[in-house]
């Protein structure tokens, strides 16, 4: 640790002859001997509280001075020089040397601990004892040699308890442990680095665009990871890949290219391949099944055969185009959509397409004319009227790091605060169940995710109390997977119907795929409604990812992108979807409370909400509002 510096008796020296009262009234107070890159505090007289200088000397005639620092305090802290040796300490004011005392530098020693061997990339615990100066660090170097360029190091200032934590060198061979003080290596320790290696499982083959189940075996340090690579070739960017670390029951999944092929699966370790195995991705094909007919603004279904995954949708297009905003996106356990007929009558087209944007279907499509007289029908929105104490809302708020941007002139996280607060407090009824989750908000560099507020009745004080604590931590990650996975458990209690609202202004940053993980939260039983809020998302392909991520949650996407929005987007999140059927049990209309009126035919129908049936009739050309 830091050595106490010796305090040895004070010398007074002139650097040149000077008159009696001149040379009382400058003086120089530090110690003669430090050890180097140490801050010695000096201690200085000057007839002018500012304006001097204070150099550290080589000794000789006309040596340049090798450190300085300017009279701001007294006494006044100076780095000591690097190389030791014979030096001078001078007190100058006004380009003049003043005062001046002799410093002896020593060389400083350290002593490092760690094991004598490891695996390449293993995380490797040093125990160190040094001076412990500025930006002193313990790094790897060759055999009696120079630190190694791009090796994991640590700055000792950083330790609370004597040890730091290095990841090997991803090369097998002998190595030095080393603690660098400035330039120079204070202290040795060799390590011997051993080879790794990792295996991996998972089927031959698989179908374009799909998931990828891949179980490891391998050394799991920190940051390795498991992706696709050209075939006994390098890893290949951008392609999905996941985090060890993250897995579960040593398995991992991928989703595998939409463009057939020979491809391996890799694990990298330290950026380096030390495990492959083959997988072929075949094509998919894909039909399209609808009415050759469909009225205008009237529901109908569109259903498609193949295989299917999720973020795949089926868009109804003029010919010829590809994309339009008239579209669903696909269900993979379903096997049909349910689609609005445009306005316009004519001629369309409907398009399966990938996630990745790849038409695998397209049919013709004609739209005929609304009926004659339809009408229009509303479910007001009114949360309070339909969560009930047996319901629950979850909800997952992201402050990490991105969160502490600023928009007018307030931060992300302060404005998602207070339209939360508005939301617990106004919208969602006492008594009603309620937990609270928030990732990036308890430890920078990290992908924790924690369970701020336990599910039970809400109380809608204690709840805002809660968020009133949360603050976003500069460089937290963003677990969105995790945190949805989580969602399992934090609901668990819950026996009515579950609605869980993510709010993130970015991706996820740990490595998990939240696709999937909002797959297996609703194939694992729960019955939830996952919806996601999208802050101040400037990305259009990230906005459509969660778009089918809340898709496949049976839940919607809220874009907002200022306050206001905001606040209008969690209202939205927290409201009901209704069916609206006719009195034979087809579907003509869906939707969520408090969205705008939907054209349909003039009927007596059933509206299902909130568990509940409402009878309503429709008019020709007048709007039916269902009072619950």
């Amino acid at each position: 640790m830091r050595r106490l510096l010796p305090l040895l008796a004070v010398l007074f020296l002139t650097a040149a002859p000077l008159p009696q009262a001149a040379a009382q009234e400058f003086a120089l107070d530090a110690p003669a001997t430090v050890t180097m890159r140490a801050t010695v505090p000096v201690g200085w007289t000057a007839p002018a509280p500012k304006g001097g200088i204070i150099e550290i000397r080589p000794t000789g005639p006309k040596a340049r001075r090798a450190a300085y620092a300017y009279t701001l305090k007294n006494p006044q802290p100076v780095e000591a020089p690097e190389a030791p040796g014979d030096y001078v300490l001078v007190l100058k004011f006004k380009g003049e040397d003043r005062v001046s005392q002799p410093l002896r530098v020593e060389p400083a020693t350290a002593t490092l601990s760690a094991p004598p061997q490891t695996d390449a990339g293993a995380a490797v615990t040093v125990t160190w004892d040094g001076p412990n100066s500025r930006n002193d660090r313990v790094t790897f170097a060759e055999p009696g040699g120079a630190p190694i360029r791009g090796a994991s190091y640590a700055y000792t200032g950083n330790s609370k308890d004597g040890t730091v934590m290095l990841k090997a060198p991803p090369d097998t061979g002998r190595y030095d442990i080393v603690y660098v003080t400035g330039k120079t290596v204070i202290a040795r320790a060799p390590i011997a680095v051993g080879s790794i290696a990792a295996t991996l499982d998972l089927p031959a083959e698989v179908t374009a665009g799909s998931r990828l189940a891949v179980a490891f075996d391998g050394p799991d340090n920190q940051g390795d990871r498991i992706t696709f690579a050209a075939r006994d070739g390098e890893p290949i960017s951008p392609a999905s890949y996941a985090y060890t670390g993250n897995a579960k029951d040593g398995r991992v999944t991928l989703r595998a290219f939409e463009e057939p092929g020979g491809y391996d699966v890799v694990y990298l370790s330290g950026g380096r391949v030390i495990g492959r195995a083959p997988v072929e991705i075949l094509p998919v094909a894909m039909a399209i099944e609808a009415p050759a007919e469909v009225p205008a603004l009237l529901l109908f279904e569109a259903a498609w055969q193949g295989d299917g995954n999720q973020g795949d949708r089926i868009v109804l297009a003029q010919p010829g185009e590809s994309d339009s905003r008239h579209y669903r996106y696909i269900d993979p356990a379903e096997p049909a959509v349910a689609m609005r007929a445009p306005e316009a009558p004519g001629p369309y087209e409907l398009v399966y397409r990938t996630r990745g944007g790849k038409e695998l279907a397209r049919r013709a499509i004609t739209v005929t004319p609304a009926p004659l007289d339809p009408g229009q029908i509303e479910v007001p929105l009114a949360p309070a009227a339909i969560l009930g104490p047996n319901d629950a809302v979850g909800v997952i708020l992201d402050a990490s790091g991105s969160m502490l941007q600023r928009q007018d002139g307030e931060r992300r996280i302060a404005i998602a605060k207070r339209v939360l607060t508005g939301l617990v407090t106004e919208t969602i009824p006492p008594g009603t169940g309620f937990a609270l989750r928030v990732f990036g908000n308890r430890e920078a560099k990290a992908c924790r995710t924690d369970l701020e507020l336990p599910l039970g009745p809400h109380d809608p004080a204690r709840a805002a109390a809660v968020i009133a604590t949360i603050t976003a931590v500069n460089r937290a990650r963003t677990p969105i997977a995790e945190s949805v996975a989580l969602a399992a458990s934090d609901l668990a209690g819950a026996r009515g119907s579950r609605v869980l609202i993510l709010i993130t202004d970015g991706e996820e940053t740990c490595g998990g795929d939240p696709g999937a993980a909002i797959e297996a939260l609703r194939a694992g039983g729960v019955d939830v409604r996952v919806n996601i809020v999208g802050y101040a998302i400037g990305d259009p392909a990230l906005a459509r990812s969660f778009e089918a991520w809340a898709a496949a949650g049976g839940g919607a996407y809220f874009e907002a992108a200022n306050a206001d929005e905001l606040s209008a987007a969690l209202l939205r999140a927290t409201a009901s979807p209704f069916r609206v059927v006719t009195q034979a049990g087809e579907l003509v209309a869906t939707g969520l409370t408090g969205d705008p009126p939907q054209t349909v035919p003039a009927d007596r129908y059933i509206v299902h909400v909130g568990g509940l049936e409402h009878p309503a009739e429709v008019r020709p050309r007048k709007l039916t509002r269902v009072s619950r």
